[in-house]
């Protein structure tokens, strides 16, 4: 069954989003309902009640960016469990020392890897087209959103152009469900007031695509 026929909710990923479900789980801004979400999300288009375009730029950019952020991870990893037990050294120098293990940190890399697999799996790829190029390259030309002044965002407006283009052909055979698209690249989206950049919006709006800035974001709007 086709995604139109289908009518059910559907999520245009950009890559920056997939490869957030693996990234380093010590940054600041690791949410582990965040990650719940991913699974979530995993389960629903699985079981056919939500669909995923992924666009053939974001498959591209993800080959390249798949082994180094897992690495990333890693070695975060292992950055805190020597950096603990350093200070716990420490602590026992001055104090009762206290059993302190985080080695099974390690091991939430290659899961992480493997719910991303599964909305790869479930997803629709995307392919490009010469027409996008043009409209994405009109986009940088004119310094539209989510092209951004001082840098390199061809490939950033090719996603954004095969999104519009794919959920515009949806729309046209008649898909009236909800569309979300998910990228955490905030600065290309959002204004310093954290709304929809007013030059892209117009974009958006028109095809009746949410916006959502994380993928705990993404499930609330989609419905789950």
């Amino acid at each position: 069954m086709t995604i139109a026929a289908a009518s059910v909710p559907t999520l245009c990923v950009d890559t920056c989003s997939l490869l957030d479900i693996m990234r380093d789980p010590t940054r600041d801004d690791a949410r582990p309902h965040e990650r719940k979400a991913a699974i979530d999300l995993a389960a629903a288009m699985e079981a056919g009640e939500l669909a995923c375009l992924v666009a053939e730029q974001v498959k591209f950019e993800f080959q390249g960016h798949d082994a180094p952020i897992q690495a990333e991870a890693q070695d975060a990893i292992r950055r805190l469990i020597e950096r603990v037990d350093r200070a716990n050294a420490v602590h026992g120098v001055f104090a009762t020392p206290k059993a302190v293990d985080l080695r099974h940190l390690g091991a939430q890399t290659a899961p992480a890897r493997a719910v991303v697999e599964r909305w790869l799996r479930a997803a629709r790829l995307v392919p490009g087209s010469d027409a996008v190029n043009v409209c994405a390259i009109s986009r940088v030309n004119h310094n539209v959103s989510p092209a951004r002044q001082g840098k390199d965002s061809v490939k950033d407006c090719i996603v954004f152009e095969t999104y519009l283009a794919a959920v515009g052909e949806l729309r046209a055979l008649g898909m009236a469900s909800t569309v979300v698209l998910l990228s955490s690249n905030t600065r290309e989206y959002l204004s310093e007031s954290r709304v929809l950049k007013p030059d892209l919006a117009p974009d958006l709006s028109t095809l009746g695509i949410g916006y959502a800035p994380n993928i705990a974001a993404a499930k609330a709007a989609l419905g789950f």
